[in-house]
């Protein structure tokens, strides 16, 4: 929820004020929330542009789980939308639940948990968009995300927090943002008493009446009576706008472990700063969903026999085919298949035996005992 629709509870959202105060007194928080969102979305995208690639006996296959995590988790969503809506659940709500109904995946809207120290959490009153699941879901029936990062939740927290401390303060501020202040000189001939002080604001206020309400308007001054119009504040310049937004994405960038050059879309050593994205906020995320998946999905037996999900997230990476011939070369020369270099590149393996081959080098040859190598 943003802040102005948090505004439009209390205002009329066509009253000047309305888009004055939150035009220009919550540039802070829209800046912050902004740099939130950012985040959120570059992670988010990271994980939906990565490949869910599943595996049986240690051997990778292509069956229904990879179908339903890389192409079509339910039949309402693809599986980028998926993943974006589930990150985006993870990071502002801390946790995200998957349930699975009918051989199809969806993310919970909300739900009830129940912890158990000995024994499995439930979850009770799952909703997904306006259906509510009358039963009960246990941890090994599910997904279950949490992030455990208190850096991210006291951020998102404090956002939050701002919204209802400039509730509180709006009534106050409502008057005196839309009012005209001014200063009133009189001549000592006006008498001191306070009843005469009242009637003279009384006065006062009825002479300006007009003055006060219209667009435009001039009011006649008798003898000993000058009125001062105080000055308007200046408006926040740019400068002013420019340190709020650093302010905010250096908040962000270190709750979030990203890059701040990348959170701000600079382009220079960006490809050192990917690098530093993926390691420190991309992979850790990526870790995060696939432990869950592979012991939920999976199971400690199969696992060990190599059934297993990896998330490769090097997928949300564009790689220039042009550009990485001299790495493609080394690799095929340590080891690697036609088909392996060609799915790392994202294109489509061929179905042909020599595909499959390994090579390497005689460079890398084993050396065999007193440090010669063996001739065949």
């Amino acid at each position: 929820m943003s802040i102005k629709d948090i505004f439009g509870r209390f205002f009329n959202k066509n009253d000047t004020f309305y888009n004055s105060y939150t035009e220009k007194l919550t540039k802070e928080i829209y800046y912050k929330e902004l740099a939130i969102a950012s985040a959120i979305n570059i992670i988010a995208k990271m994980i939906a542009n990565s490949e869910f690639r599943t595996y049986k006996q240690k051997k990778e296959v292509f069956e229904e789980n990879y179908y339903r995590f890389n192409i079509e988790p339910n039949q309402n969503q693809n599986a980028t939308e998926f993943w974006q809506e589930v990150i985006w659940k993870l990071y502002y709500e801390n946790e995200a639940l998957i349930i699975k109904e009918l051989g199809m995946y969806y993310l919970a809207d909300s739900f009830t948990p129940k912890d158990k120290t000995l024994y499995q959490t439930s979850f009770e009153n799952v909703k997904v968009k306006e259906l509510i699941f009358n039963k009960t879901y246990y941890m090994e029936d599910v997904f279950y995300l949490k992030l455990n990062n208190s850096k991210i939740k006291q951020l998102l927290d404090n956002v939050f927090n701002s919204y209802g401390e400039l509730i509180a303060v709006t009534a106050g501020d409502y008057k005196s943002s839309r009012g005209i202040k001014g200063k009133v000189k009189l001549n000592t001939s006006w008498s001191q008493k306070f009843d005469d002080q009242t009637k003279l604001q009384n006065a006062i206020r009825e002479k300006f009446k007009s003055y006060f309400s219209s667009e435009n308007a001039v009011i006649p001054m008798e003898e000993g009576f000058d009125f001062t119009e105080s000055e308007k504040k200046s408006s926040t310049s740019s400068e002013d706008i420019q340190k709020i937004i650093d302010g905010a994405i250096n908040m962000v960038s270190i709750a979030f472990n990203m890059p701040r050059s990348v959170l701000k879309g600079e382009l220079s050593e960006i490809k050192e700063e990917t690098k530093n994205l993926f390691t420190f906020t991309g992979k850790p995320t990526a870790k995060l969903l696939q432990d869950e998946v592979n012991r939920k999905l999976y199971g400690v037996n199969a696992y060990k026999e190599g059934s297993k999900m990896k998330i490769d997230i090097s997928k949300a990476e564009y790689i220039n085919m042009l550009d990485s011939t001299s790495s493609l070369d080394i690799l095929k020369r340590n080891g690697f298949t036609h088909n392996e270099l060609m799915r790392a590149l994202g294109e489509e393996q061929i179905d042909e035996a020599w595909a499959n081959k390994r090579y390497i080098t005689k460079n890398y040859e084993e050396i065999k005992e007193g440090g010669k190598n063996e001739k065949k």
